[in-house]
C-alpha cells in the first residue's frame, strides 16, 4: 500500500529562501545586499538595472561571498545591516572565510558561488540546495524533510552539520530512496518518457517522476512491504514501504519494455543486476539508459564498461547527501 499521509499536496507552494551577498566592485570596494536569487541579482547589478546608484557608478566584478539566511526577508535585512556596519578588515575576513559569519551566532549558512552567483557543480550537496517555486508542483516529502532538518540545525556548520545529517541518513534512505529528487533532475529525466524502472525500491522516484509528468512503469524483484513477517530474511533489505505502485519483477522486465527508456537509480553495488538489465534492454531493441549512481558505490565494473560503449546525451551532478558522489547520466547506444 502506498504511503500518502506524510506527502504534501502537489500544489503546495514553497517559500523562497533569502541570501545576504557581498560584491567586489571595480574600484575594489565591497557592496552588500539581500536577494532571493543571487545569480539574478548579480546580473542586475552588472547590467545596471538594479536600483543601486552605487553599483551603477562602480560596477561589480564578481560575487565575493554569499550566505543563505535561516529565516525570512526581515532576518536577511538585519544580517545585511550588520555586515554593512563592519570595518573593511572584518569584511575581508568573512569574504576569505565565509564560515566566520555563521560561527558568530547568526542564522546563516555559507552559500558557495562561482563569482557570478551560481553554485559550482562540484558543490551541489543538498545542504546548499535552494528550492525553486517549481518544486512545489510535486509531492516530495523527502526533500521537504531534509531541508527542514538542515534549517533546523541552527548554527551547525562544517563537520558538525555533516555528522548531524549522517546520523539520520539511514532512516531517510529506508523511508524514501538513496538519491534525493529535485525538480531540475526530475524534469530532465521526464523528457525521456516513457520509462521503465528496474530496482525501483520504494517507488519514490517513480512517484515523483509521475508527478512531473512522466509515464513510468516501476519494477523491483522484491518490492518492500510485500513479504509476510515470517519471511523477513528474504525481504528487501534497504527499504520499509512503498510510495507508489511497484510491480514484482526483475531484469526480464527491461527486455519486456524496449520501447521505454531504462531507468536505474543506485543499483546494488557489486551486483550484476544493472548490467543484466542494460544488456537485456538493448538486445530487445532498447536504446536509452537513464542512470543515477557512481562507480564503486553502485552496479558493477561490467556495467560501467558497457556504459563506456554508449553515447552520453547528458551528464551532471545531483543535489546529494554531503560527501556522496553521484551523477545523472543519460546515454544511448551508438
Amino acid at each position: 500500500m502506498a504511503r500518502s499521509g506524510s506527502a504534501r499536496d502537489s500544489g503546495a507552494a514553497m517559500s523562497s529562501p533569502w541570501f545576504v551577498y557581498i560584491l567586489e566592485c571595480e574600484n575594489g570596494s565591497f557592496y552588500t545586499g539581500v536577494t532571493d536569487d543571487v545569480a539574478r541579482r548579480f546580473d542586475a547589478h552588472r547590467s545596471g538595472s538594479a536600483r543601486s546608484k552605487y553599483t551603477r557608478s562602480f560596477r561589480p566584478r564578481h560575487v565575493a561571498a554569499a550566505w543563505r539566511v535561516l529565516g525570512g526577508r526581515g532576518v536577511a535585512l538585519r544580517v545585511e545591516a550588520l555586515v554593512k556596519g563592519m570595518t573593511r578588515a572584518r569584511k575581508e575576513a568573512i569574504v576569505s572565510a565565509p564560515e566566520r559569519l555563521a560561527s558568530g551566532g547568526l542564522c546563516v549558512i555559507p552559500h558557495p558561488v562561482d563569482g557570478k552567483g551560481v553554485v559550482p557543480g562540484d558543490m551541489r550537496d543538498i545542504t546548499r540546495y535552494v528550492p525553486r517555486p517549481e518544486d512545489g508542483k510535486i509531492r516530495n516529502p523527502y526533500l521537504d524533510e531534509l531541508l527542514a532538518l538542515v534549517e533546523g540545525s541552527g548554527a551547525r556548520g562544517g563537520e558538525e552539520l555533516l555528522g548531524f545529517l549522517m546520523e539520520r541518513r539511514a532512516d531517510f534512505i529506508s523511508r524514501y530512496a538513496f538519491a534525493v529528487p529535485t525538480i531540475d533532475i526530475l524534469e530532465e529525466i521526464a523528457r525521456h518518457s516513457p520509462i521503465v524502472e528496474i530496482g525501483a525500491g520504494t517507488g519514490y522516484w517513480a512517484m515523483c517522476l509521475r508527478d512531473a509528468g512522466a509515464d513510468v512503469l516501476a519494477f523491483d524483484l522484491r518490492p518492500p512491504g510485500e513479504d509476510p513477517p515470517w519471511e523477513w530474511r528474504e525481504a528487501n533489505p534497504w527499504f520499509e514501504d512503498i510510495w507508489s505502485t511497484v510491480v514484482p519483477g526483475g531484469t526480464e522486465m527491461a527486455a519486456a519494455h524496449p520501447d521505454r527508456a531504462l531507468f536505474l537509480c543506485w543499483p546494488p553495488p557489486g551486483s550484476p543486476m544493472a548490467r543484466e538489465a542494460l544488456i537485456r534492454h538493448r538486445e530487445a531493441g532498447g536504446r536509452t539508459l537513464i542512470f543515477i549512481g557512481s562507480p564503486g558505490s553502485s552496479a558493477d565494473g561490467e556495467f560501467f564498461r558497457c556504459l563506456e560503449s554508449m553515447r552520453v546525451i547528458s551528464s551532471g551532478g545531483l543535489w546529494s547527501w554531503p560527501g556522496t558522489e553521484e551523477r545523472l547520466i543519460i546515454a544511448s547506444w551508438k
